[in-house]
């Protein structure tokens, strides 16, 4: 596994929330690999009126001595109320490879498809959106690129981050199962870290207070 993919799996799922009312945020933060930075990302986040994500646009580069080796492009239309995601589409550019994705819920649960192919998900799985809090309570969650399932165990602990030298009460989420990861939350509920280990690569994102 490549640094690069390594940074595109961890890119689909971070990303801060934000406070209610209308308004864009830019979300900035570095990525660790095995303990070595590797690169920054950055977000744009569109909030609408009640404060739920309507679009994020992802974009990342690595390079390494000045040569570009990677591009990957993403975006998301989300629809969320009450905690739940109603109605998502999403378009993908993995380094060439495309991912379209649409995703609806009715009374009856979704309606997912993935490049025109339909695609069964049922109607408890969550969305593997970290920045979202309702993650932690979730234990049967799908992928936003390729809508895969991923049957999870979560452990709740308190944890106090050092920061730029300033201390921050967390709560600390680890999943294990299908999914190896760790988010944390601070008091308002904002992703301020996260964790990711793919194919024995520990991969971190630091979002920038």
């Amino acid at each position: 596994m490549t640094k690069a993919r390594l940074i595109v799996c961890l890119l689909l799922v971070a990303c801060g929330a934000g406070p209610a009312g209308a308004h864009t945020e830019n979300l900035f933060g570095a990525i660790h690999i095995d303990g070595r930075k590797a690169g920054q990302i950055h977000y744009t986040v569109d909030y609408g009126d009640g404060g739920d994500v309507e679009t994020l646009r992802t974009r990342a580069s690595l390079s390494i001595l000045g040569v570009k080796l990677f591009n990957f492009e993403q975006t998301l239309h989300e629809t969320w109320h009450h905690g739940e995601l109603r109605r998502f589409r999403g378009r993908t550019d993995d380094n060439g490879t495309v991912y379209d994705a649409v995703l609806d819920r009715g009374p009856g649960g979704y309606t997912a498809t993935l490049n025109g192919k339909p695609v069964v998900l049922p109607a408890d799985a969550f969305p593997a959106s970290v920045w979202h809090h309702g993650i932690a309570d979730h234990t049967l969650l799908f992928d936003l690129k390729t809508f895969a399932l991923m049957r999870v165990k979560i452990a709740k602990t308190p944890e106090t981050l050092t920061i730029d030298k300033r201390k921050i009460p967390t709560e600390r989420f680890d999943l294990t199962g299908d999914w190896q990861a760790t988010a944390w939350f601070d008091a308002r509920k904002r992703l301020v870290r996260f964790r990711y280990v793919l194919d024995g690569h520990e991969v971190v994102v630091r979002l920038d207070d």
